[in-house]
């Protein structure tokens, strides 16, 4: 790969600032609360030290190696063949896209995100930058559309694909499930990655069930290990259209 070093799949800026900002925020309430109404206000300083140490662990480290990584921890498993379509769902950087089209020959693949200011330090310009260092941008197209109201056909794309989007989307999220599966041709891939949990977000089986009833099949959560900026877990969610 040529200019590997100028790659742009989404920086760490935002998780820095929100550390920063709460532990400067905690810091100026305890020392003013603390000089101001009661010295019990001075106990805010204990997690200061937590939110500064976790923006230096963002701040350090191979984001982009870990991404790649990752990227190819997907693609091993999805396996795609020659000539499929395919869609990554909030592409920010093109990532998934890219890394499909180049998995195998012919693979054609379209990437889509709303590409909100300040939401991943990506663009639509990013994208196809990175498109054509990775040497496929004859292979891969971004679109501007939103996860729940996708602008293709149904049964339009062999594989559906996203990384750390969904868990994102806090309202009408089954309408983004539902519109990647519309999509889907029968028998069709679908595999995401996301977190265990987070805000009105969890992989269990209600999850499983919901997925299914959405016209899913083979449905599991494969467990997958990052190390960035901490070794955790996240799960790739796979299924298959029915069909």
């Amino acid at each position: 790969m040529k200019d590997k070093k100028n790659l742009n799949y989404g920086g760490t800026g935002w998780h820095i600032y929100i550390n920063l900002s709460l532990g400067l925020a905690l810091l100026v309430i305890a020392i003013y609360g603390g000089l101001t109404f009661h010295p019990i206000i001075y106990l805010l300083l204990l997690p200061v030290p937590y939110f500064v140490l976790k923006a230096i662990r963002w701040r350090t480290g191979g984001v982009l190696e870990e991404r790649l990584r990752i990227r190819e921890e997907l693609i091993k498993l999805v396996q795609p063949k020659e000539g499929d379509r395919v869609l990554d769902v909030g592409t920010g950087g093109g990532l998934l896209a890219i890394g499909f089209a180049k998995a195998a020959k012919d693979v054609k693949a379209i990437g889509i995100d709303l590409w909100v200011p300040g939401g991943g330090g990506t663009s639509f310009k990013t994208a196809k930058r990175n498109s054509e260092i990775e040497g496929v941008a004859d292979r891969v197209e971004f679109k501007k559309a939103d996860a729940r109201d996708i602008p293709y056909p149904d049964n339009c794309f062999d594989i559906v694909v996203s990384s750390f989007v969904l868990h994102m989307i806090y309202k009408n999220r089954d309408k983004a499930f539902k519109e990647m599966i519309r999509v889907l041709k029968p028998k069709g891939k679908f595999a995401i990655i996301e977190p265990p949990g987070g805000y009105k977000w969890r992989i269990n089986e209600d999850l499983k069930i919901k997925l299914e009833n959405f016209g899913l099949k083979n449905v599991k959560f494969i467990p997958m290990m990052i190390s960035y900026p901490k070794k955790r877990n996240v799960y790739i969610i796979y299924g298959e259209k029915r069909g």
